[in-house]
Parts: C-alpha cells; structure tokens; sequence
C-alpha cells in the first residue's frame, strides 16, 4: 500500500538546518539551525547553484563506497551541528549518501541515492527517511519534483552557503593538519568574496567531500574523524511516499 502525505502527517517531518530545506528525520524536535555550504566546481569561480536538500560546503565530489566523515559545523549565528556523511551503497553508477545529524541533543538521518554532486538537486534520485517508531518512506525523483512544485517548503528553497558562494580562489602554500591523531597534508586555498572571504583546507584521502577545514570568521566546518567501512542505518523496507 502507498502511504498518503496528508498535511498534518509531513508536518511532522521536520526540517534539519530549516532555512536550508535539508530534510531530516529527529527523534525529539526539529533541529533549527541554518547550516549551509558550496561546491567546488572550477578553480576560479564558485557556482550560484545551491542545493535544495543538503548542507552545503566546499568541497570535491569524491564519493567511495563504504568512505565516512564526520564535521563539526558552526554557522553565523553560533549555532553548532554534528554532521557524518557516509557512502553506504552503490547502484549501478548511483551512490547512496548518508547524512546522520546531532544538534542540541536530537539525531537525525537520512539517505540520498544521487548520480553525482549532491549539491545539485537534478542529482539527487530519491531520498529516504525513517523516524523513530514509524515506518520507513522512501521518496522518488517524481515526487520530490511533485512536492517541490506544489510548494512544500520542506522540498525546495534556496539555501545560504557556510562561507562566500562566489568569489576568486587563490592558491595558499600547503599545510597540515592534524584529525584523529593523523597528518593530513592539505591544499589550502583561500575564496574572496563580495562580502566575505573564507580559507578551505583539503585532502583527496577524506571521502566524500575531500574536506578538512572550513574558516570564514566565525562560521567554520571542521573534520573530527573519517574512515571506512560505513554500512548503511537505514532498514527497509520502504512504504513509497505518494502525495493526493
């Protein structure tokens, strides 16, 4: 049977990072902060492009199955989040992204089947959810586009980006950077922005997003741990998530 999505019932799905539209599943309350980030897509210019569903921040695609990171984002308001995002799947050329969350004490996940960047929605496949004590949605790339169109504003909106969403990169000499006890020797860049500038620190051995270290004032993403070996949190099965 196809679930129904009555507006009472998707209300109570809240909305990780809310002014970022990052859907998440809590287990106690939504999780309010505004946490973004932006794409590495050039080596000049960062593109206008955000993401309708995920935290963004600068950062490589670099997916590798079974590859996990764990962050510590703190936005412009001071207000802090654990992020992992973890490569628990393939199917086909498509990789399944976990995003496990924890902010104020509540803990959230969800998980993205994308053919590439996730920061670009065409990308994103299909999402699935499940919080405590309920069943399991899964949600199509028809019926995300369905929601999103219809005006869900949990589907959709753009978001603003930890750091400058455009600007000139210049090349910074390389250094390290210590994370759990390991060298990591980074490229490190700085972004000059209109109204901000940012310093990105990056490693090619951190999957999926290759970064280590975000700085723009106070915001700031911050690698505490990677590895590998991450299976995926979510268990079916799966009721297909249909709207009236």
């Amino acid at each position: 049977m196809r679930s129904r999505c009555r507006p009472a019932t998707f209300a109570r799905i809240p909305v990780f990072f809310s002014s970022s539209r990052h859907l998440l599943i809590s287990t106690s309350r939504p999780l309010r902060s505004a946490f973004v980030v932006a794409t590495l897509l050039c080596l000049v210019v960062l593109s206008a492009a955000a993401s309708s569903y995920f935290p963004e921040f600068y950062h490589v695609w670099k997916p590798a199955e079974g590859a996990w990171s764990t962050y510590r984002i703190v936005d412009a308001r001071g207000e802090t989040a654990e992020l992992t995002f973890s490569i628990v799947g393939k199917e086909g050329g498509d990789y399944w992204l976990e995003i496990k969350t924890r902010q104020e004490g509540a803990e959230g996940t969800a998980a993205y089947l994308v053919s590439g960047d996730p920061s670009d929605d065409a990308n994103v496949k299909m999402i699935r959810v499940q919080e405590q004590g309920q069943p399991a949605i899964e949600i199509d790339r028809a019926t995300l586009a369905r929601l999103q169109t219809e005006g869900h504003k949990a589907f959709g909106g753009e978001a603003t980006p930890i750091g400058p969403k455009v600007g000139k990169l210049e090349p910074l000499p390389d250094e390290t950077v210590k994370v759990s006890g390991k060298d990591l020797k980074c490229r490190h860049l700085k972004i000059a922005g209109p109204d901000q500038t940012a310093e990105i620190w990056l490693d090619d051995a951190v999957s999926p997003f290759g970064l280590v270290k975000l700085k723009s004032g106070m915001e700031e993403v911050v690698l505490l741990r990677y590895g590998t070996g991450a299976k995926p949190s979510l268990k079916g099965p799966f009721t297909p998530l249909a709207v009236p």
